[in-house]
């Protein structure tokens, strides 16, 4: 596996998302990928790197605006799941949901993972990547093998 820095890893999967969002456009049926990519990802930044920019005082502020942003996308993650998607609100709820969720991608990437990429060695950078790669190959690969049945809404 290659030898990235948490940042790196955490926009790339930014960006894998962003994929899965205009595949999503053509294809609804697409968005339990989305959510399950979404779940780890929160998941592992808040373990890998929010939890350690929480204790520095010149970071948390923007580290604890980050995982409050994550609570409010899961709501919509899960609001959007339980919706039919038929339902021709559901389209637009998911263009809200976009908006949102690219504000907060945005945000880390310009400013969060900088302040990061200052406070944490090279050493904790390139660790914390390494462990984000592994585990959301595993998470991911663990998530998908239990994809549930689409719902007939």
């Amino acid at each position: 596996m290659n030898e990235i820095t948490i940042t790196k890893a955490l926009t790339n999967h930014h960006n894998e998302m962003r994929d899965l969002i205009e595949e999503i456009k053509k294809d609804k049926s697409q968005y339990i990928l989305l959510k399950k990519h979404l779940d780890v990802h929160h998941e592992l930044e808040e373990d890998l790197l929010l939890r350690i920019l929480n204790n520095n005082k010149d970071v948390k502020d923007e580290s604890l605006e980050s995982q409050e942003e994550h609570f409010v996308l899961n709501m919509l993650l899960l609001d959007l799941a339980d919706f039919p998607k038929n339902n021709p609100r559901w389209m637009i709820k998911f263009k809200v949901f976009v908006e949102i969720l690219e504000h907060h991608l945005s945000e880390e990437e310009e400013d969060l993972f900088p302040e990061a990429e200052e406070y944490l060695s090279e050493k904790q950078q390139k660790e914390s990547g390494k462990q984000f790669q592994e585990l959301k190959a595993q998470r991911l690969s663990a998530a998908l093998e239990t994809k549930p049945q689409e719902s007939m809404h």
